[in-house]
């Protein structure tokens, strides 16, 4: 067991949270972080936890203890994937499944001072910085809830769909990664006789994107940590059916996700307080970043289309490198 901290602030919330405790890969109270394959998930169990101030955050001293070698996916391992994908798809195997790639920069990062930033200007997102059992530190800010407790009622959300500007119109493509977002985790739910309260579809701001979502929301008897990692990882970040685009997913992508597309948050016992997935998120080492990006395709996706959603997705942490 080590000591490990984060910092943490939820979608829509004032309050950053800081957490200092020892690490365990089994914890029941505390600061969960898990990976897209959930072989790596840690949980930091509290010392201290508490509300922090801007000023305190500017004393923290967060930094990797490792030196990097990272590589950027190269755009034509990129377009292997996507043709492994389009032809699961037109062999009716699968009707969608997320291609993610790795962008690196070599750049010596302030993790303290990106955190800031990104909590200063998106306060629709779930901000995180943790330390990870691995040596790395893990950042980001992702619009994604996994799922949340409010006052008794559960929400989750389906999140699917990017264009760049509020202006353009979503077209066919976007509605249909949408619903296939929302009826599968509608149908996860049932399996707990479920019957949730779906909220109207709407457009959201995402960082340097815009989305489609709803809102999803539930009242139940059963484990909401049980739910939630049944829920996970939802089609938003696998596809459809879920088992044959995580399989699919292992052929087109050549990297490991790790951390990307997991989740994190608090945990106490079997509750939920919130949990949020990882994405729009990047590890950090002595010398470099690496961000890792993606996109939902499916029959009417476009190539150049794809890769360049993802530069749009970068921008969100970017733009404060």
């Amino acid at each position: 067991m080590q000591k490990l901290k984060a910092l943490y602030r939820f979608s829509g919330k004032d309050q950053i949270w800081f957490i200092n405790g020892m690490a365990s890969e089994k914890g029941e109270n505390g600061f969960v972080f898990s990976d897209f394959s959930k072989k790596r998930s840690f949980c930091i169990q509290p010392e201290i936890h508490k509300v922090i101030s801007k000023k305190e955050i500017e004393t923290l001293f967060f930094s990797s203890n490792n030196t990097s070698d990272w590589k950027s996916t190269t755009k034509e391992d990129y377009d292997f994937g996507f043709s492994i994908i389009q032809n699961e798809i037109e062999h009716k195997h699968i009707n969608k499944a997320i291609l993610s790639r790795k962008c690196v920069k070599d750049k010596k990062v302030d993790a303290v001072k990106l955190f800031n930033d990104l909590s200063n200007n998106y306060k629709d997102s779930h901000i995180f910085l943790t330390e990870t059992p691995g040596g790395d530190l893990w950042i980001g800010a992702t619009p994604e809830t996994l799922l949340e407790n409010e006052s008794g009622f559960f929400q989750t959300m389906s999140l699917a769909g990017t264009k760049s500007d509020e202006l353009i119109e979503w077209t066919e493509k976007e509605y249909t990664e949408q619903k296939i977002v929302t009826n599968a985790i509608i149908a996860a739910l049932f399996k707990f006789n479920i019957t949730p309260e779906i909220s109207d579809l709407e457009t959201v701001k995402a960082g340097a994107v815009y989305h489609l979502r709803n809102q999803i929301k539930f009242q139940t008897i059963e484990s909401p940590l049980k739910i939630a990692e049944f829920l996970h990882p939802t089609p938003a970040i696998s596809g459809n059916p879920k088992n044959q685009a995580i399989s699919t997913i292992k052929i087109a992508e050549n990297h490991d996700r790790e951390y990307y597309c997991g989740y994190g948050g608090i945990v106490k016992g079997d509750q939920v307080e919130c949990l949020f997935v990882n994405l729009r998120c990047a590890s950090i080492s002595k010398n470099q970043i690496c961000l890792f990006l993606g996109g939902g395709i499916t029959k009417k996706s476009l190539l150049d289309k794809e890769w360049e959603e993802c530069e749009r997705k970068g921008h969100s942490l970017l733009r404060y490198l």
